[in-house]
């Protein structure tokens, strides 16, 4: 089925809007997207992330952000009053390690819950995003909530994506709903960069040899029969989580370990690939 979205827009400034999804909670979509985002600021790119998650917005979190009281611009049904003038951004986003960072987590104590009603959630996310001063980036990525609700239809409805991650681990069930969302952001005609595969292997820590946690599943057909590219395989290493409890990212802390290439490899061909449908623009 063929959509036409004759309202998607543009953010000014931003050159590549991308995606970061996964049609199920528990594969490790925010630590990719955070890891991802220093990987392509460490490559020379001007990056900034957006947390889409109203309910578990954790991107503050595992950038070490905290707030002890909620801004005076959220209300505790979720509602954030608009304060624009002329239509302009007037958010300013929060700089922490080269990023700028956006996240309704960030216009909340730490321990708040937003309840707004679920037909509301698309159209407050969308409004922070476009309400945010962004400046000039090379990469605004985008981490969504797990699968296709909102507030992913109406972001999608409203914004030109330039690209898709679909994060996924080798299960069978993680790959359905993988290919659920794939299914979901092809409605959309949006760029599918490729899928990222977290939890992948483990590395013994005695003989350096990849052991697979997880077993193959026959699933992963499925996304080699859509022409979809698996762009990198993410190891399991104890060093990924402690950072990230930590507020220290890998890619931050230790991105000269060798389990943290996967990040970077990954992160050049994101950028290869965007620089090739931007030159066909």
């Amino acid at each position: 089925m063929q959509l036409p979205f004759p309202l998607q827009k543009r953010i000014h400034s931003v050159t590549n809007l991308i995606a970061v999804a996964s049609g199920k909670g528990g594969v490790g979509k925010t630590t990719i997207a955070v890891n991802l985002a220093l990987a392509l600021q460490q490559q020379g790119a001007k990056v900034g992330l957006y947390d889409a998650d109203l309910y578990g917005p954790n991107v503050p979190l595992m950038l070490g952000i905290r707030r002890k009281k909620s801004a005076a611009s959220i209300h505790p049904s979720g509602m954030i009053p608009t304060a624009r003038v002329n239509n302009a951004p007037y958010i300013p986003p929060i700089a922490r390690y080269g990023l700028q960072i956006m996240s309704v987590g960030l216009l909340m104590a730490t321990d708040d819950a937003v309840m707004p009603d679920p037909r509301m959630a698309g159209h407050i996310i969308r409004q922070t995003l476009q309400d945010v001063m962004w400046g000039n980036l090379d990469f605004l990525l985008l981490d969504l909530p797990p699968g296709t609700g909102e507030p992913q239809q109406t972001l999608l409805e409203a914004f030109q994506l330039d690209g898709v991650v679909l994060v996924t681990t080798p299960q069978d069930l993680s790959l359905m709903d993988a290919g659920r969302s794939l299914k979901f952001f092809q409605q959309f005609k949006a760029p599918i960069l490729g899928v990222v595969e977290n939890m992948s292997y483990l590395m013994c820590p005695h003989c350096g040899e990849q052991i697979e946690v997880f077993q193959r599943s026959p699933g992963e057909s499925f996304l080699q029969q859509q022409n979809v590219e698996l762009l990198g395989r993410i190891p399991m290493h104890i060093e990924i989580s402690r950072g990230i409890s930590a507020g220290h990212p890998l890619m931050e802390d230790a991105s000269d370990a060798t389990h943290a290439q996967a990040f970077q490899q990954i992160a050049q061909k994101i950028m290869q690939k965007c620089t090739g449908q931007n030159d066909g623009k």
